[in-house]
């Protein structure tokens, strides 16, 4: 009896040894019950599948949220781009099957991170493409900062730049590659610089100082004397005349200040203009010649361009090759020659009166020669002079031209003057006078006098 219950007792212990040993066999290769990875059971799982498994996880797991520029979100999971995970499973410690009651009683628990992860990029660019990014024209591009046009007042300004909000495919595309294989679950992609932006900025180093260079001629002004009224030059006017270089220098357009100084002349000149006069006599005539205010296109060009050049405020006259006495009123002022070729008179007029007078004989009217009619000027005065012509050479010791030739002298071969002489013996059409006169007319006259003659 007692050699049977031995028996009995050897087979039971035979039959669980031998099941505890079947059930060690069976989990060999198995993850020991109440293992837990990740947070979820992996007993009795192969290890050779646990990547497999691990990866199937991050895939259903993982999500990412990309947000544009306008705020707008488009969440990419994991299963839509096939995203794989490749797990360090080493790290879990290789469990004795046959101790697995002791796995059962200290369940293990573990945490992994993916050493990688991949994914199906054709996939997450048919989305970025498709879901993420605005159709073709629909976004606004960028706009450099640029010079504006001339604001009177404010001269030329920097308009700011504008970096409107058209994405880069490539940079967005990269951006969130690079985010998903470092398990980011949110992307901005302003933050992350992913959209088009302007090349030149407002603070632009060259752009600043082109727009320095500018404004500083425009802080040019130049206001023209005309006595009786001003003319003001500012950049309102000439700052179509600037021509920006490449070099950051200002330049004046040529033709443009050209216009400008022909316009400013043909409004100012009196010079060849017709003007009135009052005669001696109190007669109202016209007369017409070179002497006035005749503007030096030329030379008031190249003053008028170093003006502005110079970024300055300027008041002056224009760059006259004459002038007149004065703006305001009568241009030839009170002070001036007065010749009645009809009574052959000459008149000095000295501030407004009568102080001299001369009888004197004008050009031959019979042979073509009269003495010019208009309003000129005494060119110089000189003394002991041979007047010289084709048939002529007259000694003279008083000259006062004033146009062309003519001008008064002395004519000691003449004995009388006055009269109708001039109609049939009048002179090459100079204004002969008594050598005592011509001698007190020459005391009395400055160059650049005005001279008045007429019948």
């Amino acid at each position: 009896m007692k050699d049977k219950s031995i028996g009995i007792i050897l087979g039971v212990t035979t039959g669980l040894l031998a099941g505890y040993l079947a059930s060690t066999l069976y989990m060999s290769g198995k993850i020991m019950p109440g293992t837990v990875i990740n947070g979820a059971d992996f007993s009795m799982v192969p290890r050779s599948e646990l990547n497999d498994r691990l990866s199937a996880m991050e895939r259903d797991a993982y999500a990412i949220t990309v947000r544009d520029i306008h705020k707008n979100e488009l969440t990419i999971n994991g299963a839509d781009i096939d995203l794989n995970a490749e797990f360090p499973v080493e790290k879990i410690r290789v469990q004795n099957p046959l101790i697995y009651p002791y796995y059962m009683l200290n369940p293990g628990n573990y945490f992994l991170e993916p050493d990688s992860v991949s994914f199906d990029e054709e996939k997450l660019k048919s989305i970025i493409n498709h879901d993420l990014l605005p159709a073709e024209g629909s976004t606004d591009a960028p706009v450099d900062a640029f010079l504006t046009a001339y604001i009177p007042g404010a001269g030329y300004t920097i308009a700011a730049e504008e970096d409107g909000d058209t994405p880069d495919p490539d940079k967005v595309t990269a951006v969130i590659e690079d985010a998903i294989t470092e398990r980011a679950v949110f992307v901005d992609l302003n933050e992350e610089d992913c959209y088009l932006t302007a090349d030149i900025r407002s603070n632009d180093t060259l752009l600043n100082q082109r727009a320095a260079t500018l404004n500083e001629a425009l802080s040019a002004s130049i206001t023209y004397d005309f006595g009786n009224q001003k003319i003001i030059l500012n950049s309102d006017t000439y700052y179509p005349w600037l021509d920006k270089q490449e070099d950051g220098t200002v330049t004046l357009n040529d033709e443009k200040v050209d216009e400008y100084v022909t316009e400013l002349k043909s409004s100012t000149d009196t010079a060849y203009t017709t003007r009135s006069f009052k005669t001696v006599s109190g007669r109202i005539i016209n007369v017409k010649g070179p002497y006035g205010y005749n503007i030096s296109k030329k030379k008031e060009i190249e003053q008028l361009k170093e003006d502005i050049l110079s970024g300055l405020p300027v008041e002056r006259e224009p760059v006259y090759t004459t002038s007149g006495c004065q703006r305001s009123g009568n241009e030839y002022g009170n002070t001036y020659l007065e010749v009645d070729m009809s009574n052959q008179k000459v008149y000095f007029i000295q501030d407004g009166n009568i102080v001299f007078t001369s009888d004197c004989v004008t050009g031959n009217t019979s042979r073509g020669r009269g003495t010019p009619t208009g309003i000129f000027s005494i060119m110089y005065k000189a003394k002991n002079v041979v007047l010289r012509g084709r048939d002529y050479a007259s000694p003279v010791t008083y000259w006062m031209p004033f146009y062309n030739g003519c001008g008064f002298h002395d004519a000691s071969w003449r004995g009388s003057f006055g009269g109708s002489i001039y109609r049939y013996s009048g002179s090459h059409g100079c204004v002969n006078m008594p050598i005592p006169k011509a001698k007190e007319l020459y005391s009395l006259v400055e160059a650049g006098m005005p001279v008045i003659t007429y019948y």
